[in-house]
């Protein structure tokens, strides 16, 4: 069974369905329609079949029933999900939205919690940190986080973890958890760039603009846009100017 579906075959089961869509209208290329048509659905199929679509497809039902206040089934389709594939990137999405309930919210994570020691992983952990983070508990977020091994700890782990420890105003903390994937390179993905932006934050925090200004101008050169780094920059650059 497939863990985690290539995105080249997204792409290819796109295309043929396109193709498949558009050569009906086109005289003699019926047969490489359906040619297009059978291989897309194949890959459709390969797809829907893999744990990851299976984890996704949880996590999504498990929103939907957070919501309703079906606490147990839901808590178990997470738990079903974090079993079927480990995708952080499905964890963010999870909570990219408000929840309404605010108190199923409360339940759920009492649940998973409850269920700690039964799957502990990482993985699972990233998830209760994150239902700790939205419940606004950031001392159990840095609790949940901070016994994850170091050599397990994943970027997001990281990120989230730093971000915790930057609102409950441990710097110093902040600062040195960030660092365990502060890049030697100048920072290209999402959660590089938000490392290195925390740790900028992190020493304008402290008051040492020279590293601060340091580390946000490696933000700005790859996205001027991300967390208004060149509107940091540029009051920054005002406060050095001499009256």
């Amino acid at each position: 069974m497939i863990k985690k579906f290539p995105k080249i075959l997204f792409t290819v089961m796109t295309i043929g369905y396109i193709f498949a869509i558009f050569s009906l209208f086109v005289p003699g290329k019926y047969i490489y329609g359906l040619i297009s048509l059978a291989i897309a659905g194949v890959i459709n199929l390969l797809y829907i079949s893999s744990r990851e679509y299976k984890a996704s497809i949880n996590l999504n039902k498990a929103k939907k029933l957070i919501e309703k206040n079906k606490i147990d089934l839901a808590a178990s389709l997470i738990i079903k999900a974090s079993q079927y594939n480990e995708d952080e990137n499905a964890v963010n999405n999870f909570f990219s939205k408000p929840f309404k309930n605010k108190e199923a919210i409360k339940a759920t994570l009492i649940q998973l919690s409850s269920k700690l020691k039964e799957y502990d992983t990482p993985y699972f952990r990233y998830i209760i940190a994150g239902f700790y983070y939205t419940s606004g508990d950031l001392k159990e977020v840095v609790q949940i986080l901070k016994n994850i091994p170091e050599e397990k700890r994943t970027i997001k782990m990281v990120r989230l973890l730093g971000s915790a420890l930057f609102d409950l105003k441990e710097i110093d903390k902040s600062l040195d958890a960030l660092s365990e994937f502060d890049p030697p390179y100048p920072p290209m993905s999402e959660d590089e760039l938000a490392i290195v932006y925390g740790i900028g934050i992190d020493y304008l925090t402290k008051g040492d603009k020279e590293k601060a200004m340091e580390y946000l101008n490696k933000v700005e050169a790859r996205n001027p846009k991300f967390g208004n780094v060149s509107k940091i920059l540029e009051q920054l650059g005002e406060e050095e100017e001499p009256n």
